[in-house]
């Protein structure tokens, strides 16, 4: 199994608070993403200015791809999609060539 991380970064709208994004992102992760095929697991990091990165792994690029197309159709994404800023949004899908933890370093 290839390993796919898909790194998506976008920003909220200001006025919507960090809670609140949170929230946004944790039904679109429990009612969309982990119902696809492939989903392994998600990661949210914030930096300044509203600036939101999401980390996903997938266990293959034709499943990472296949959830990109339906991510833009789905009515269960409709929230998110409505909250964020649509120009932030850079995403990429790269595969994984090697992991290092601390258990396999020792």
């Amino acid at each position: 199994m290839k390993v796919v991380t898909e790194i998506v970064e976008f920003k909220f709208s200001p006025e919507i608070a960090d809670e609140e994004c949170v929230r946004i992102i944790n039904n679109l992760e429990e009612k969309f993403h982990s119902q696809q095929n492939g989903f392994l697991d998600t990661e949210l990091v914030k930096g300044k200015d509203h600036h939101w990165v999401m980390i996903q792994h997938w266990a293959g690029m034709e499943d990472a791809r296949a959830v990109v197309k339906l991510m833009m159709k789905e009515a269960v994404t409709e929230e998110f999609r409505k909250a964020i800023d649509p120009t932030s949004v850079k995403m990429q899908l790269l595969e994984q060539i090697q992991i290092w933890n601390k258990v396999h370093l020792l």
